[in-house]
């Protein structure tokens, strides 16, 4: 338990060297599998407890999932922006594969929990602060993530990583508004005129 407490420090502290020790490991295909369905799994039950303790307002409760829709679109989104950063940042010159990039993605997902862990009790105790610190713990993970992709491409810059996380970002965004196209609006509990 220590060296996780002492490897995600170094995450926090200096991303490209944890991302380097993570790419240097040879993780067995079965440990990244199970492990994105760990980080998949917790973010659901925080998911699920947020909506428990700050429901929605009326006008977003269409955005209200319930848990195994809210697992599945995670999943889905998760396995769907490895796959784009991989291809975007090959397309910029990158080195990344698929698998690599997803250990490097679950990791993230792991770090955030125990962040978002820690600013749910914050939350719970003071509201402002709380929203205050999300803000910023989401902008450092931003900053994580870019070094995460810098690493897995070999890039020279954070610049290109960025160009690669938003034509991932891009890329899944209306691969999902594709997905949501064909199941149907009604289906998911949309307004008719969206």
């Amino acid at each position: 338990m220590r060296f996780l407490w002492s490897f995600l420090v170094l995450t926090l502290r200096q991303p490209g060297v944890a991302a380097r020790n993570i790419l240097l490991r040879q993780w067995p295909s079965e440990a990244v599998w199970t492990g994105l369905f760990l980080a998949i799994t917790l973010n659901t039950f925080s998911y699920t407890l947020l909506n428990y303790w700050y429901p929605l307002v009326d006008e977003l409760s269409f955005l209200n999932f319930s848990t195994g829709t809210y697992l599945g679109i995670s999943a889905l989104m998760s396995l769907g922006f490895a796959a784009t950063l991989s291809i975007g940042g090959r397309f910029l010159g990158g080195t990344g594969r698929f698998m690599p990039m997803l250990t490097l993605l679950v990791w993230l997902q792991l770090v955030q929990m125990v962040v978002q862990t820690m600013l749910i009790a914050v939350t719970v105790l003071s509201p402002a602060l709380g929203s205050l610190l999300s803000l910023i713990a989401n902008v450092f993970l931003f900053f994580v993530l870019l070094n995460f992709v810098n690493e897995a491409h070999g890039f020279a810059s954070l610049w290109r990583a960025l160009a690669v996380v938003v034509m991932a970002t891009i890329l899944v965004f209306f691969a999902m508004i594709f997905v949501v196209g064909l199941i149907g609006p009604d289906t998911i509990g949309l307004p008719e005129n969206v």
